[in-house]
């Protein structure tokens, strides 16, 4: 196996990661969008926004994957970051470089990988965006311009003005080795105890503002049957897609948690009762309609949807105790 090289400019690049504050952060639904966006396109598994950083890469959005990272001595990507043009190998068995790979080899048996580099708003290239697939295919020049548009529209993403919310707050007051402690390193989500420490500056803020808080409660109907039809493995592939749909319907400046691999807490504030009620709606509607399909089988996924409105005094309340009554409706 060949390990990538180190680009030349590696000190830059760690800045400009550091700087963006994007290594061990939630995944987010506007990057989600463009990942799938990829799978459809292109018909594959796999697709990746990959920040190559340090020893890792770090997952900022993916489909088809069970992890948010991987070492960056067997990465593919850490290969692509070494030019603008597009690394493609259209039949991993075939190439010297990755034939031995454990990529490769084992999990996820990455047959064809085709990345093009993501810059930061300063053209500085912190990553990339990939389309993976478990079998060998063509890519052909079409098929390289439409992934270079893609990887622009995230160019775009990585460029914007970071919101100013209590979500973007706690992110960037934590430092990387705190923000890894507080994300599910599976789904991409903060897990329980990331989701109490957000959730206490929620409530403090929503007091100070005199503003609602809503925690919606969102649990994987009949967990055993999936479980026993599907098999664990996959059972990872229903939790990310529940995440994600939660996401995309979400407002900007709500967040997540995990609660397990059969739920998720997400919390607004600053919104009104009726635009609760819509999220309710439009939630249950997705899940109603949308199929996930995990290794050739396809299924509904079917959810049960709670909420719990905080407001006033309630508000001096701690996370754990928000949470707990939340639980306790469901």
């Amino acid at each position: 196996m060949q390990k990538p090289d180190i680009p030349l400019n590696e000190e830059e690049r760690t800045r400009a990661i550091q700087n963006l504050g994007i290594i061990y952060s939630p995944s987010e639904a506007r990057f989600d969008r463009i990942t799938r966006l990829v799978c459809r396109h292109f018909d594959i598994d796999t697709a990746l926004v990959s920040i190559v950083y340090k020893e890792i890469q770090w997952f900022k959005s993916l489909q088809g994957l069970n992890a948010c990272s991987t070492q960056r001595e067997i990465s593919f990507c850490g290969h692509a970051i070494i030019s603008d043009e597009p690394l493609v190998v259209e039949n991993a068995l075939l190439d010297p470089r990755f034939m031995d790979n454990p990529l490769v080899i084992d999990g996820p048996k990455i047959r064809f990988y085709a990345g093009q580099p993501v810059h930061d708003s300063f053209g500085v290239r912190i990553g990339t965006l990939c389309a993976i697939h478990s079998a060998p295919r063509t890519f052909s020049q079409e098929d390289r311009q439409d992934l270079r548009d893609f990887a622009r529209l995230v160019e775009v993403e990585i460029a914007k003005p970071v919101d100013d919310n209590v979500v973007s707050r706690f992110v960037h007051s934590l430092n990387e080795h705190q923000r890894s402690l507080l994300i599910d390193p599976i789904v991409g989500s903060w897990n329980r105890r990331g989701f109490e420490a957000l959730l206490d500056r929620e409530l403090e803020h929503a007091l100070i503002k005199s503003e609602d808080v809503y925690l919606l409660h969102v649990k994987l109907s009949a967990f055993d049957l999936i479980l026993n039809r599907f098999g664990r493995d996959r059972i990872v592939d229903f939790t990310k897609f529940t995440a994600s749909i939660i996401r995309d319907i979400l407002p900007n400046g709500a967040s997540i948690g995990s609660l397990g691999a059969d739920a998720f807490v997400a919390v607004c504030s600053g919104i009104r009762n009726s635009e609760v009620q819509r999220l309710l709606d439009q939630l249950k509607s997705r899940f109603g309609e949308t199929t996930l399909e995990t290794h050739g089988v396809k299924a509904l996924v079917d959810v049960d949807i709670n909420f719990l409105s905080i407001s006033g005094e309630e508000l001096k309340c701690t996370s754990v105790q928000a949470v707990d009554r939340l639980l306790s409706i469901s």
